[in-house]
């Protein structure tokens, strides 16, 4: 494991949980390790050839959306100044873009959200994934 490896974090910037946010700083503060957030995307299918007319498009999608991380991360950053955070914004399944991350990781930090079913926990489909692909441990923080 290269010594820079950390603590990856998926996080959905458009459903942020506290509570995925703060298990995922105070454990990076307590390791004393560097902290990751992944927010994934894919362009919408309305968009249908447009990034193929338009190399650019990506780019840009993808900077508004750090943008948007950046700012979602901003009051934790300030919270736990010691902790050496960076985040990018990824074009791809969010299952697949975790599960490649955590092969230098640490810990992987997943969220789950609650889902009212007859029986047991519901487990989404990329907190699913990484639990089973992932060769570092994951931990699994139910979203409120």
């Amino acid at each position: 494991m290269p010594p820079e490896a950390g603590i990856e974090v998926g996080v959905d910037i458009y459903h942020p949980c506290e509570a995925l946010l703060a298990f995922s700083f105070s454990e990076a503060a307590r390791r004393n390790t560097p902290l990751r957030f992944l927010h994934s995307w894919t362009l919408p299918a309305s968009y249908g050839y447009a990034a193929v007319m338009d190399p650019g498009l990506n780019e840009e999608l993808g900077s508004g959306l750090a943008g948007g991380l950046d700012d979602l991360l901003e009051p934790w950053r300030k919270q736990y100044p010691g902790v050496d955070v960076t985040a990018e914004a990824v074009m791809g399944s969010a299952a697949y873009q975790l599960v490649e991350a955590s092969r230098t990781a640490r810990l992987v930090v997943v969220g789950r959200r609650g889902r009212r079913v007859p029986i047991g926990a519901h487990l989404g489909h990329v907190a699913h994934a990484v639990i089973h692909h992932s060769p570092a441990p994951v931990a699994v923080v139910p979203l409120t």
